[in-house]
């Protein structure tokens, strides 16, 4: 055997150790166990920013419970500037007074209070950079203006940055929240393996036993070392079968939403479409994240809480894949 063969075999069982090493992950063996979770998008803005303060958790929560799913993946904020949860860091970065931009009511915190007695997990959701509509928080942070309203190229010195406002939430929250799920976390806005590692080891300094995903985008792929798990999100989930709970040493995951899109409040799939698809990820070692749509309106229904036509359903799915 040439040298040249000889490396090429030293690199490829160093690959192969490597993906076998990362399928001993036993922190996602709670997911495997799980199998289905659901996801909520509530996000705070200018306009219903007073709306973390009428959101019901135990409502929320009893309805989790009673739907049968045993994580729950809220976000602490998007693209607006506004949080559901109070971060010191964030408003001494950004120039922001308590409460003016991040919510003095601590969301994440009254939700794994009231999720816990139901055993449900907590995961938290947070996008890879400040949010992209707040361009006081944009310039603080170091990021280009440009474009407006929109994902900006980010870097290592910014990651270090943005680490801290993360370090901030894992800190607080510790072993309450059992995972993270980053968005835009893109090739090209120049997120890489050093950034993930970065926000991997801000999450995980809460809770070392907390899983991290960071979405490449609408894919289902292994995208980073420093992943625990796929970020998955998919719009079309029922073209992507499972192939067993590893992909490339990341846990076998998928993101999705229950209703016409993100966010909505209706259901696009007979029960029985996703019950058979469900159950076939899940019976080998897959997990599925259902996004569902909340109520902003208190005058309909408490603030955060489903429609009953989406629970109707996820009880069915949920049923099916633990048939």
């Amino acid at each position: 055997m040439s040298m040249l063969e000889k490396v090429g075999v030293a690199a490829f069982l160093m690959a192969a150790s490597t993906v076998a090493a990362a399928e001993k992950n036993s922190a996602t063996d709670w997911m495997v166990e799980a199998k289905v979770g659901a996801f909520m998008h509530f996000l705070p803005g200018p306009s219903n920013f007073q709306l973390v303060d009428t959101f019901d958790v135990q409502a929320v929560a009893k309805q989790l419970a009673d739907a049968g799913v045993r994580y729950f993946v809220f976000t602490l904020g998007q693209n607006s500037g506004y949080m559901n949860a109070p971060n010191s860091a964030y408003d001494a970065a950004a120039g922001y007074a308590a409460g003016e931009r991040c919510a003095k009511r601590d969301l994440p915190k009254e939700l794994a209070a009231a999720l816990k007695p139901y055993s449900i997990r907590l995961m938290l959701y947070l996008p890879c950079q400040t949010p992209n509509g707040d361009l006081r928080a944009v310039r603080a942070f170091g990021l280009p203006e440009a474009p407006a309203n929109g994902d900006r190229k980010i870097d290592l010195a910014f990651a270090q940055k943005w680490a801290g406002v993360i370090r901030e939430w894992s800190d607080r929250y510790g072993a309450s929240v059992s995972g993270w799920w980053f968005d835009g976390g893109y090739e090209w806005v120049g997120f890489n393996p050093a950034i993930a590692r970065v926000y991997s080891e801000a999450v995980k300094h809460g809770n070392p036993q907390a899983v991290a995903t960071f979405n490449p985008g609408v894919s289902l792929k292994r995208w980073t070392d420093s992943e625990d798990y796929t970020a998955g999100e998919l719009n079309d989930p029922f073209e992507h079968p499972c192939g067993g709970r590893w992909l490339e040493g990341s846990q076998w995951h998928v993101l999705t939403f229950l209703g016409k899109s993100w966010g909505a409040r209706d259901t696009r799939h007979p029960d029985e479409a996703w019950a058979k698809w469900v159950g076939e990820v899940t019976s080998k070692g897959g997990a599925v994240t259902l996004d569902l749509g909340p109520n902003y309106d208190a005058a309909a229904a408490p603030v955060g809480t489903f429609s009953d036509a989406q629970m109707k359903q996820l009880r069915a799915i949920v049923n099916a894949a633990r048939k």
